[in-house]
């Protein structure tokens, strides 16, 4: 089973005109993922990863699926997403 990163992007701009991952969440998403015990999983920070209009915005690799707007509300649901994707990988 091949090892899988969550790339959680947590740059923060302080002007209201620019959004960022970090002024909406994701700072306190890596922490919690951090928290998790995830077999297999590993948890990266990343500082920009262009998407930063559909913040939080997580990246999966090495399938490059990009997740927007996730919350720390939405952990549940994305690790059940990611066992999903595992299994397929068998």
């Amino acid at each position: 089973m091949s090892k899988v990163t969550i790339l959680v992007c947590t740059n923060v701009r302080y002007s209201e005109q620019n959004p960022s991952c970090g002024a909406r969440g994701s700072k306190q998403l890596f922490e919690k993922l951090q928290q998790v015990e995830l077999k297999n999983i590993e948890i990266r920070e990343i500082c920009c990863m262009g998407h930063c209009m559909k913040g939080a915005v997580i990246k999966v690799l090495p399938s490059g699926r990009f997740y927007h707007g996730v919350t720390v509300d939405d952990i549940p649901n994305l690790l059940k997403d990611l066992q999903g994707e595992k299994s397929e990988e068998r």
